[in-house]
């Protein structure tokens, strides 16, 4: 039975051989995709900061624009307080 004919060839090169192929693709599409990942972090942060500049621009627009609005009022009762005292 074991010792008869020794029809049994190996295949162990062929399958190390695709395994080392199919490391090496993984290992490129890691390095891709860690590239693609890496990317995007630094276009997120990028764009993070700049809308981070724009709310605090616009907020400080708003409260110039709010204080503007109050000045505004109060000249208004002013104007016609005045308005009153002449008529």
């Amino acid at each position: 039975f074991l010792s008869g004919s020794s029809s049994y060839a190996p295949q162990s090169g062929q399958i190390t051989g695709i395994l080392k192929e199919m490391k090496d693709t993984m290992e490129k599409e890691l390095a891709e995709a860690t590239a693609s990942e890496e990317a995007s972090i630094k276009d997120f942060e990028a764009l993070s900061a700049a809308k981070t500049k724009e709310i605090e621009a616009n907020s400080a627009a708003i409260e110039s624009k709010t204080a503007r609005h109050g000045e505004v009022g109060l000249e208004i009762v002013a104007l016609q307080e005045d308005l009153d005292d002449t008529s």
